[in-house]
């Protein structure tokens, strides 16, 4: 399981308790609320490299494109509008930005930014209902006795 990521400040917290204040294992872990194996790698690059945390350690996949002014103006965008589709993003963005962005970047941009679906997901479902509602008036129109309807089953033909 992928450790959680835990900020350089809290790490540089754990050398102090232990060292400096002399606290244990069980309280540096109470005090910050972290797991013991954060507490042990953490002591252990301090150990090793001299600061708490491994400076040969690099960041997993490819260097982001979209920079963080360019995130604000998502961001801004996405303020403005909140149901706004990816192709639809993809248009604002292109006069803005000096490189073309995909659709999967403006996603993933997204997703770093802990923006959630809930708001689109329930304009979405707002609208279905009115096209439901819409189509229910509609066979209405066509058949004001439910008795004039009639179903079959395609699959039995």
């Amino acid at each position: 399981m992928p450790h959680r990521p835990v900020s350089k400040d809290i790490k540089a917290r754990i050398p102090i308790l232990f060292h400096v204040q002399g606290r244990s294992r069980e309280e540096i872990q109470e005090i910050l609320g972290i797991g013991c194996t954060l507490v042990y790698d953490t002591l252990r690059n301090q150990r090793h490299y001299g600061v708490h945390y491994n400076p040969l350690a690099h960041r997993p996949g490819c260097p982001r494109i979209v920079r963080s002014s360019d995130a604000h103006f998502v961001v801004r965008l996405l303020q403005n509008r909140r149901t706004l589709y990816l192709d639809e993003i993809q248009t604002s963005c292109t006069p803005v930005l000096v490189f073309n962005v995909t659709k999967s970047t403006i996603l993933h941009t997204i997703r770093r930014l802990y923006f959630s679906h809930k708001c689109v997901s329930t304009k979405a479902q707002e609208a279905n209902n009115l096209l439901r509602s819409h189509h229910m008036i509609t066979i209405a129109n066509i058949a004001p006795y439910p008795d004039m309807l009639m179903f079959t089953d395609e699959a039995l033909a």
